[in-house]
């Protein structure tokens, strides 16, 4: 689990310290990172130059992840998205937590922050011309109370920091979590694939935990991990007939990949399979890597549970770290072991959906019953739910 190359210092983008580097597949195929906080400048620190920038975005071609990353272009040579002064009488700075390509467009989710951890709202931005400028997505509606379209409020304050991916089936499926923070559970909603859709609140709905099963719903979605998770930077992406949910596990200081198959819906994410490849600091013997203070950590979406002659793919990871001096503050690359498959792997990603009740998997609450009778899977098969997400037979 080698870490690959350092992704900054960079002439591309003008970036000198930066972090976060979110990747995401751009409408043309290429490969575009997301960065936040940026300064100029020839080494990997905060303020180590004049102009302070974000978000940034830089754009590599689709290579192989085991091999480092070459940016070949960055809008504006690492201009910031769109003008606004940081340290402004209403907010510090707005920082990018993940793009998703519909299309011809690139929809972009932001906080607008007003200090670390103090989020004042969100934004939803797009560019349909890869990247070159940007505009609000204004929607179809205000909120009733008169409040951001885009409240941090909502969902216990989870729904502030975004991730997305199409699910190929006219749906978008977003996880959120909290802000900067990192004090909060995760959330999921879907969104009908269109662009009146996509930029109305009232148009997503939420995963909810109802009667003793999960349904999509109107009003604030459940927690969908275990009791007591506490998440920074999260990711989801849609690999090969799988769902792979990364990110930073700020309660237990590492990184996280778990491992979902098929249509969204079935996965207990609970019990889904899960990887620690990358942890802030020694926490005895393992297969993982060391990386002091810790962040970010977004699974790239080139990753390949196996290549098309059937050998085992390469998964890598975007990993950040700051320190308390300010430098280094960077994001890294770090080749990850390959979780193991859970079924067929697909070129497209695609999985083909099936006409049948989603599984549910039981949240865990205290108001939850001991267990809960559902019905799902492919042959609408009876179970009974724990609501840790066990089973009972």
């Amino acid at each position: 689990m080698p870490k690959i190359k350092n992704l900054n210092p960079s002439t591309i983008g003008r970036i000198g310290g930066s972090d976060l580097a979110i990747p995401f597949r751009m409408p043309d195929g290429r490969i575009g990172y997301l960065w936040g906080d940026t300064f100029d400048g020839t080494i990997p620190a905060v303020g180590s130059g004049p102009d302070w920038r974000s978000p940034v975005l830089t754009i590599a071609n689709d290579t192989p992840v085991g091999m480092p990353i070459g940016f070949v272009s960055s809008p504006g040579n690492g201009k910031q998205l769109w003008s606004y002064p940081h340290n402004n009488a209403e907010f510090t700075t707005i920082l990018p937590t993940d793009a998703i390509s519909v299309g011809d467009r690139i929809y972009l989710w932001v906080m607008v922050a007003n200090g670390l951890g103090n989020e004042i709202r969100c934004e939803m931005w797009y560019s349909d011309d890869l990247g070159q400028h940007w505009y609000i997505a204004l929607g179809t509606h205000q909120l009733p109370d008169g409040s951001p379209r885009w409240s941090t409020g909502y969902s216990g304050g989870r729904r502030t920091m975004v991730t997305w991916e199409r699910g190929g089936d006219g749906y978008i499926y977003i996880i959120g979590t909290g802000g900067l923070a990192r004090d909060k559970n995760a959330s999921m909603w879907r969104v009908a694939e269109t662009t009146t859709a996509i930029e109305d609140p009232y148009s997503w709905d939420a995963w909810q935990y109802r009667d003793g099963s999960w349904r999509w719903g109107k009003g604030d979605a459940d927690e969908i991990l275990p009791a007591g998770t506490r998440l920074g930077e999260i990711c989801l992406r849609r690999i090969q007939n799988h769902w792979v949910l990364s990110g930073f596990d700020a309660g237990a200081y590492q990184a996280f990949v778990r491992v979902g198959y098929g249509p969204i819906e079935y996965i207990n994410w609970h019990t889904a399979p899960q990887t620690n490849p990358v942890r802030g600091a020694e926490q005895g013997s393992g297969t993982y890597d060391i990386q002091e203070r810790l962040y970010g950590c977004y699974v790239h979406p080139s990753s390949k549970f196996e290549n098309a002659d059937g050998s085992t793919g390469t998964f890598a990871m975007i990993v950040s770290t700051w320190a308390v001096s300010g430098n280094p503050y960077r994001a890294m690359q770090y080749r990850i072991p390959t979780p193991a498959a859970l079924g067929p792997v697909s070129t497209s990603g695609a999985a083909p959906r099936k006409a049948v009740s989603p599984l549910a998997a039981a949240k865990s609450r205290t108001s939850a019953p001991a267990t809960t009778t559902i019905r799902g899977g492919a042959h609408n098969d009876v179970r009974r739910v724990r609501p840790d997400g066990s089973r009972q037979h």
